[in-house]
């Protein structure tokens, strides 16, 4: 996962903005959830055309988050890039 963070620094997305283990629980309105390896904070349209093309040259699979309302995580957490969208 650390060369998916470098290509994400590469693309403009501010280090404070990609969290790894992030735990999702953070990030819904129920509290519950496990990890996802990586979590991004996307506050563009670019921002998140990057995320998406990284992931996809990488194949790694993606879950657009947006504000975690009415949303279950599991307990597990997830193997793939988590891109919230932020300030919309």
């Amino acid at each position: 996962m650390q060369e998916i963070y470098k290509q994400l620094i590469q693309k403009g997305i501010k280090k404070e903005n990609i969290l790894q283990d992030e735990q999702m629980s953070m990030h819904t309105s129920f509290k519950v959830g496990g990890k996802a390896d990586i979590f991004v904070k996307a506050y563009s349209l670019e921002e998140i055309k990057s995320v998406l093309n990284i992931s996809k040259e990488n194949n790694i699979p993606i879950f657009v988050l947006g504000n975690g309302t009415n949303l279950l995580v599991k307990d597990e957490g997830y193997k793939f890039d988590e891109a919230q969208a932020s300030e919309f």
